[in-house]
């Protein structure tokens, strides 16, 4: 019988939240620079008390959004007041604020969304901070989304970043094969026109958007009849060519991102700004503002993180990291360092420290050095250094699942001309099929 009255709650609460949709309104927001989730509180009059009754890796987590971060508000059609705030803070989680159902646990304990209750029933009266903060609750909870796996073949009129944009209403998918071929290809000088590219890949989609990233499967892209491939491995999340070279350099070319660069590598010598008279510059510089993140630029392990001499003198605040084969990278004049010390191993594009200008230094800025076998180089020839490819059983291995790959891809072209198709379990059967025949 419990069971009963519950499910009969239940069917209640959806009858009654499908009927007040109409009635309230959803509507997608951006975070302002700087806001906090306090002001964000305070500006739709609830009461901060309720941050006391968090966690710290809860009450944590409301620091990580991001400025210009988009999020969903649903409020009271009537009275404005907010219902429920959807506000992620990475692409598998979100921060959800919501106000309790009044008088109604079970409902509550439902965790519907959205949670669309009237508030036309409630009588307006003067409530304590107390009063107010419980009436609403914060989580972190799963952002739910759907994924479909999709095919798309075109051939390249404008670039591939617009014709792609064009195709696919964003720029997801082109970001993501940039990424893929940034060693192989430059995509802004080798690409001609009539020049094709084909990918099949999974996209999420969530409240009717794209969302998050794309995965790329397998793609090829085909200039002047030469067709580069491009398969992903989950093994190890790196993308390898039809006979097993990988696409990847071993560096990402830059510690950190959006930067000028305003002193080259110059060996030969350059006058120091400071000191006054020539000597070598080792590194290229990167101008950035300080606490600009600055990133591993390749795995390795931390030789040493903190102050060579003294912070104010030399490199100040250095990490130095040391790469297989001989490399090894130094990160200067920072103003501080993430969670690393001697010893720690790092993956490329992990965080290491921030930029600043401790040292001698004439401002905010990162001084980059690359060094092979205990010589410097220039850190910006860094994008040509390969990762070693597959050897032995796992090449012989790629190389078997790449021949189907290669297959698939080259039908996909072959049957779609021009734009997206989305993939059915028809089309999985199929090339299963032709596979088993070949």
């Amino acid at each position: 019988m419990k069971n009963l009255l519950k499910i009969a709650l239940f069917t209640t609460l959806f009858l009654i939240t499908a009927a007040q949709m109409e009635a309230n309104q959803v509507s997608e927001q951006t975070w302002q620079t700087n806001m906090t989730f306090y002001d964000y509180l305070v500006a739709n009059n609830i009461a901060p008390l309720i941050l006391a009754e968090l966690d710290d890796e809860t009450y944590g987590e409301l620091k990580t959004i991001g400025d210009k971060t988009q999020f969903y508000e649903h409020r009271d059609a009537e009275t404005g007041v907010l219902l429920h705030a959807l506000i992620p803070i990475r692409e598998e989680q979100q921060i959800s604020l919501y106000r309790i159902a009044p008088n109604d646990e079970e409902i509550y304990a439902a965790q519907n969304f959205p949670r669309a209750y009237s508030l036309a029933a409630e009588e307006p009266k003067k409530e304590t901070p107390q009063e107010n903060a419980k009436k609403y609750k914060i989580e972190i909870v799963p952002i739910k989304y759907m994924i479909v796996n999709e095919t798309l073949h075109t051939r390249i009129q404008n670039s591939i970043q617009v014709d792609l944009r064009e195709i696919t209403g964003n720029n997801k998918l082109s970001t993501e094969l940039s990424a893929i071929y940034d060693t192989r290809v430059d995509f802004r000088r080798d690409v001609q026109r009539n020049d094709s590219i084909a990918a099949i890949y999974d996209r999420k989609i969530r409240l009717g958007r794209t969302w998050g990233a794309i995965l790329v499967h397998s793609a090829f892209l085909e200039l002047r009849k030469n067709r580069i491939y491009a398969f992903y491995r989950q093994e190890d999340e790196a993308y390898y060519d039809d006979i097993g070279n990988t696409l990847l350099s071993m560096f990402i070319e830059r510690p950190i991102e959006y930067a000028r660069v305003t002193s080259g590598y110059m060996p030969g010598g350059r006058m120091h700004p400071i000191y006054g008279y020539e000597r070598p510059h080792l590194g290229v510089d990167f101008a950035a503002p300080t606490g600009t993140p600055v990133y591993s630029v390749g795995d390795g392990t931390v030789r040493f993180a903190g102050c060579q001499k003294s912070c104010d003198q030399g490199y100040g605040k250095v990490v130095v990291v040391e790469h297989r084969n001989g490399w090894e990278t130094r990160y200067a004049h920072l103003n501080g360092f993430s969670k690393i010390s001697g010893g720690s191993r790092v993956k490329q594009g992990q965080l290491i420290g921030y930029v600043g200008s401790s040292g001698v230094t004439t401002g905010s800025h990162v001084h980059f050095e690359v060094r092979k076998g205990g010589g410097p180089t220039n850190p910006l020839s860094l994008r040509n250094v390969r990762k070693d490819g597959l050897k032995n059983e796992e090449k012989v291995a790629f190389l078997k699942k790449a021949r189907d790959l290669k297959a698939t891809i080259d039908y996909v072209a072959l049957k779609n001309s021009n734009g997206v198709t989305r993939l059915s379990a028809t089309f999985h059967n199929e090339m299963k099929k032709r596979a088993t025949q070949n």
